[in-house]
């Protein structure tokens, strides 16, 4: 008693295991919904192919915590959602809610916001800083999920085309100027400003 299930190390086995966690814990659902061997293998064949970019341990953790919740058989997109959120979370983002709160906040000036994290930047950006100002609560933040999704997989496949934008940096490293490189900096703005 009290045994952790060993999480497998390749991506076939944990979808094994989760289809086996499933029938387990979800007996007549699951036989309903997977009547034969050819149905249970096809969903087997989707749902590794839709979780496969994401960690063994981040999907056993989110299987797991979906299990724990509901108490009916969970969905593919259900899992998949439930994945996201744990990826976000690893990440440092409270939820897909908070990344469109920000997004919205910092729409009205993208370059001078102080983002979080360069997958709500660039999803914000690929929505469009005024389609964001514009869009309905609603319907926007289905877009932006969407969206954030699309950029979920792509951060996955090579985060080093995420990043915060440069002016960001420029402006905390003047935050650290001394107060006679600070008055020399005002005294070029009145310049360029005519002030």
């Amino acid at each position: 008693m009290g045994k952790k299930i060993k999480i497998p190390d390749n991506h076939i086995e944990l979808v094994n295991l989760i289809f086996a966690q499933l029938e387990i814990t979800y007996h007549n659902q699951f036989h309903k919904a997977f009547k034969d061997e050819v149905s249970l293998n096809l969903a087997k064949q989707l749902w590794l192919k839709k979780l496969e970019i994401f960690s063994l341990d981040l999907i056993f953790q989110a299987i797991d915590e979906l299990t724990s919740k509901s108490k009916f058989l969970p969905s593919l997109s259900q899992t998949l959602e439930e994945v996201k959120s744990h990826f976000l979370k690893k990440e440092g983002i409270k939820s897909i809610e908070s990344a469109f709160a920000e997004a919205c906040l910092g729409s009205d000036d993208p370059e001078g916001f102080n983002w979080t994290h360069p997958l709500i930047y660039e999803t914000a950006k690929n929505f469009g800083w005024s389609d964001l100002r514009r869009s309905e609560e609603r319907s926007g933040f289905e877009k932006f999920q969407s969206l954030l999704s699309d950029s979920i997989k792509d951060y996955l496949n090579d985060a080093s085309n995420f990043f915060l934008p440069e002016l960001k940096a420029i402006e905390d490293r003047k935050t650290n100027l001394s107060k006679r490189e600070q008055i020399h900096l005002l005294e070029k703005l009145r310049e360029k400003h005519s002030l």
